[in-house]
């Protein structure tokens, strides 16, 4: 009886040791697969993220990327036996502390590579971490109850409110879509995110052409000062012409160069297509040649099927000045 005893505990004994086995291996294959991910997102902070003429929407969800590597490292920093020994209020400022510093670091260095330092990314990275903390580390027990369900709904609007550029970006690529030939002309909400420019920009209510919509632009005497619009439908090779409608509110004549350029571009002034044109007093209906466009760089022919930006701006201007930019069009 006391052999089978000591049989029966030694099977328990066996059993529990695989069981351990089992689960040690098992952490060992988590923790592995966490390296790899994470090693592969911070890679991408810096190879750059995809141009503009790729699409917004793929910009918008590069930016997200902070999140999901700051909402993933402290799953592992967490399985550390030295972060487990801790109380939880001092594993949370832990990881918090980790992620502030980490995140400044990658920016600092992002700097160094020419890239460009952005505090909404060391936001986006506080973001991710609090992620990790709420939603799937024990972390999430340091409140219970009531303030708990708080502190997850407070969480979801932070992420909710990060996903905003994301579906503009997506409602607008499908309205210019299903508006091409037209570029832009404003009368649809987020239009104006189409843009970048060195002046202000904003959209008027107007009595014209197209609609009751066109967007102004406040000229300064800046070298040049205008609007570029970075993201539309680049297949230009169907169409002869490009159009669109300038307003000058003043009495005098106003000089300003339409800039067409495709993604062969070598940021030289003869790689591209300038022209100026004199803005008389009130509307003015600009055309362009599309023939023209494609025969304006030296040594070669434009891709009017990669056309991949547009610009209208001035030069040196005396004063500040305003102009309505309404109907961007193919034709």
């Amino acid at each position: 009886m006391l052999g089978m005893k000591h049989s029966i505990s030694s099977l328990h004994a066996g059993a529990d040791a695989g069981m351990r086995l089992k689960s040690t291996s098992r952490m060992n294959a988590y923790n592995v697969f966490l390296i790899i991910f994470i090693f592969a997102l911070s890679i991408l902070f810096f190879i750059g993220g995809p141009d503009h003429f790729v699409s917004r929407s793929a910009k918008a969800i590069w930016n997200l990327g902070h999140l999901a590597f700051f909402a993933t490292l402290p799953l592992l920093i967490y399985s550390l036996s030295s972060v487990q020994k801790h109380k939880t209020s001092i594993q949370i400022v832990f990881l918090l502390v980790i992620t502030i510093g980490l995140g400044a670091v990658v920016e600092i260095i992002q700097y160094g590579l020419s890239r460009s330092a952005d505090l909404a990314d060391i936001y986006r990275n506080l973001l991710g971490v609090m992620i990790a903390i709420v939603f799937f580390l024990p972390t999430r027990n340091f409140v219970s109850g009531f303030w708990q369900l708080m502190l997850k709904i407070f969480v979801i609007v932070l992420f909710a409110i990060q996903l905003v550029p994301v579906a503009i970006a997506l409602i607008d690529e499908q309205q210019a879509r299903s508006s091409f030939p037209v570029l832009s002309d404003f009368e649809t909400r987020f239009q104006l995110s189409r843009w970048e420019s060195s002046a202000a920009i904003g959209i008027e209510t107007i009595d014209y052409l197209t609609g009751n919509r066109a967007m102004s632009v406040h000229l300064t005497t800046a070298q040049f000062s205008g609007a570029n619009l970075l993201y539309f439908p680049g297949e230009w090779e169907s169409y002869e012409w490009f159009g669109f409608n300038v307003f000058n509110p003043t009495a005098e004549l106003l000089a300003i160069t339409c800039r067409i350029h495709d993604r062969k571009h070598t940021q030289m002034y003869q790689d591209r297509f300038n022209k100026s044109y004199e803005i008389a007093p009130g509307w003015n209906d600009i055309t362009i040649n599309l023939e023209e466009v494609r025969q304006s760089p030296n040594n070669r022919q434009m891709d009017l099927n990669q056309i991949s930006g547009l610009g209208i701006f001035s030069s040196s201007l005396l004063q500040p000045r305003k102009i309505l930019i309404d109907n961007l069009r193919l034709f």
